[in-house]
């Protein structure tokens, strides 16, 4: 009999790597059967589609199974289906959480995508062995196996009659007993790519918000690996990783918990013995600040803390089933983050939640900014699939109005055994509700590229702190620069009006529009940036190339606010505002391209602005006798920025994920006087 099974977590690639992630969810699931069946089965893990089709080619598996998430279901799906034409007594199976919660949106679904055998629901370790115990029963037949109707634990399937059998959706009561993939080899391979090591220290999450596939009460409990395995899963990815800074942890509420404060210590450990990591990405627990400013003392500035509200809005929070920290535990949690040295704080905002409006919007942006966060994520309302907020139901009450578009990075065309497929992957987005119209959806979208631009990742907190230290909102700044067309060069104009074009087009009623839609044409147009893309992230990338020009018009908004205020050392700060203006620009300006050392003259010591973080009053601090300074990157700063370039820049919207993702005052040069 054909032992080999195969596994895949596939990731788009046609255009960069669209996911740069360790596959490992799915790693687990191999590592528990292993351990379960031991050397009865053959196993082989995929990434990449080139990689899968080329075992396909040489041998078909006894089964193929496909993690699914939003991002890669169609060209698994692809992937399936041709395996079914082929080989039909190959057995494919799909788990993840792309898939409904209400039994009739089940039973449509495995009628669609009808060369999916099996899928496994929520945790899949045990569900796979389960059903490779009843296929072994039934003598991998899978005809066989259906027509008994067997209720397998976490498996879903329609029977040979269409019907739909359900087993008891289970979780592992130990996590412990799935042995670690990575201190097994099993990923051992994925260390030669230019792919991110991720982590799980814990499983599961205690919340319920309708918007997330985690919010289910299945997964409300809380299990945890033993701190001896972490400190050794840590040690074994450090004596590996080449070229990668970062490490994400894939925890849903990560230093919640005490036991985070040890996993902090032992990452600080390898980075102390290793090198690495330089960056830490992990999601922070929605309470218990304290515990999380704990762990944070222990990572230094390598972790981006912050806090996600999605809405400071009571009503939406309502809505969405959500509860956030205190407003007081919010400003400590991020005051705190900001006192670290380089230090990146952020907080996350979704647009068109249920209830949401323009006015709310902007006040939860507002919320965050006055409160010195850093980094807003702003992110629009999806309707994922296995969420509360995407059912039938909820799209009635709230009046959502929902378009599909073409997931950015996530199309592209592809070897499916001897043939090629144009295959893109499709998400469904919120543009408008019962509250929210679409002309606010798209002014609010637009301020968001304001602040993504002009305020995210500290690329003019010189400028933002002058302002806070004369009392003026700096979000009432960024709005100066939204309205006022004034202050918009004609280069920087068209980028803007790019960026709204982009917003609407490409913009699909329904999800079988959009799959019509994928013709050679569009995957043209979309490879030259024309349709299809994160344009958020790209229209970024295109202002951060103008930065002499974004950076004059900060200058001008900033004095424009200045003389209104009618300020009674207006003429001294206008001086200061204009040479802070070319400090910005050598210290910042094409700082990830050129590495060249460059100087000027100041009559404001910035040394000592900058050793207070620029939260004084900077008149202090002028000088009758020009001071020189030198500007010039650290030999660390340069291979910082080689490695994230050369990880980022092969991803989809490369610059835009690199300035969005990194800690961009790790990159920005090094001042000293001359």
């Amino acid at each position: 009999m054909n032992r080999n099974i195969y596994f895949s977590d596939l990731c788009h690639d046609a255009q960069g790597i669209s996911a740069p992630t360790f596959p490992l969810g799915i790693s687990y699931v191999v590592s528990y059967a292993k351990h379960i069946f031991k050397d009865k089965f053959k196993y082989s893990l995929f990434k990449f589609p080139n990689d899968l089709n080329q075992a396909l080619l040489e041998e078909y598996p006894l089964m193929l199974c496909f993690s699914s998430y939003s991002w890669n279901h169609n060209i698994a799906y692809e992937y399936a289906k041709k395996i079914k034409e082929v080989s039909p007594s190959t057995i494919t199976v799909f788990g993840g959480p792309n898939f409904p919660q209400d039994s009739f949106e089940k039973n449509s679904y495995l009628s669609k995508y009808s060369c999916i055998d099996f899928f496994i629901e929520q945790e899949g370790e045990l569900g796979f062995v389960d059903l490779i115990e009843q296929l072994i029963f039934n003598g991998f037949n899978s005809n066989d196996l259906k027509k008994s109707k067997a209720r397998i634990k976490n498996v879903i399937y329609l029977d040979l009659n269409q019907e739909l059998i359900s087993g008891e959706v289970e979780r592992i009561n130990d996590i412990n007993l799935i042995p670690s993939p990575y201190l097994s080899g099993i990923l051992d391979p994925f260390f030669k790519m230019p792919l991110i090591p991720m982590l799980e220290t814990t499983r599961g999450c205690p919340f319920s918000c309708t918007f997330c596939t985690d919010g289910i009460g299945i997964k409300n409990k809380v299990s945890r690996f033993h701190h001896d395995r972490v400190s050794q899963e840590l040690e074994y990815i450090a004596k590996r990783i080449k070229n990668i800074d970062e490490l994400i942890i894939t925890d849903l509420n990560f230093a919640m918990y005490t036991n985070d404060s040890k996993t902090a210590q032992s990452i600080m450990h390898v980075k102390s013995e290793f090198g690495w990591p330089k960056l830490l990405s992990a999601s922070a627990g929605k309470n218990k600040p304290h515990r999380t400013i704990e762990t944070a003392t222990i990572l230094g500035g390598m972790w981006t803390l912050g806090a996600s509200i999605q809405s400071t809005d009571s009503q939406v929070l309502k809505l969405i089933k959500r509860s956030n920290i205190s407003s007081l535990a919010y400003k400590e949690l991020i005051n705190y983050g900001n006192s670290l040295e380089n230090s990146k704080t952020h907080s996350e905002i979704i647009l068109g939640l249920p209830g949401d409006t323009k006015e709310k919007h902007y006040q939860s942006l507002r919320f965050g900014i006055d409160n010195k966060v850093n980094s807003m994520r702003m992110f629009q309302a999806m309707l994922l699939m296995g969420t509360e907020m995407a059912t039938i139901e909820s799209r009635n009450i709230h009046g959502l109005t929902s378009r599909y578009r073409v997931i950015p990075g996530c199309l592209g065309l592809y070897p499916v055994l001897l043939n090629k497929k144009i295959i893109a992957e499709f998400e469904e987005i919120i543009i408008s509700s019962d509250t929210l119209s679409f002309e606010d959806y798209s002014d609010c979208r637009k301020m968001n590229l304001i602040i993504e631009t002009f305020y995210n990742n500290a690329i003019f907190e010189e400028y933002f702190e002058l302002l806070d230290v004369c009392g003026i909102s700096v979000f009432d700044c960024l709005l100066e620069i939204k309205n006022n067309e004034l202050l918009f060069p004609n280069e920087i104009k068209a980028i803007f009006l790019s960026f709204l074009r982009h917003t609407q087009i490409d913009l699909f009623e329904t999800l079988k529009s959009a799959e019509i839609a994928m013709t050679n044409e569009y995957l043209e147009k979309n490879i030259r940036g024309e349709n299809g893309i994160n344009e958020l992230l790209a229209h970024k990338a295109m202002l951060f190339n103008e930065f002499q020009l974004i950076n004059e018009m900060v200058f001008n908004a900033i004095k424009n606010i200045l003389i209104k205020e009618k300020n009674k050392d207006i003429n001294l700060l206008i001086d200061y505002l204009s040479e802070l203006k070319m400090y910005i620009l050598r210290k910042k300006g094409n700082c990830i391209n050129d590495y060249s050392k460059n100087s000027w003259e100041f009559h404001f010591d910035f040394i000592k602005l900058s050793k207070l973080n620029f939260k004084v009053n900077p008149i202090i601090y002028r000088v009758d006798t020009p001071i020189k300074l030198i500007f010039s990157h650290s030999n660390e700063a340069i291979k910082h920025i080689k490695n994230s370039k050369a990880l980022y820049l092969n991803t989809p919207i490369g610059l835009g994920r690199l300035i969005q993702r990194t800690n961009l005052k790790n990159m920005f040069r090094e001042i000293r006087y001359g």
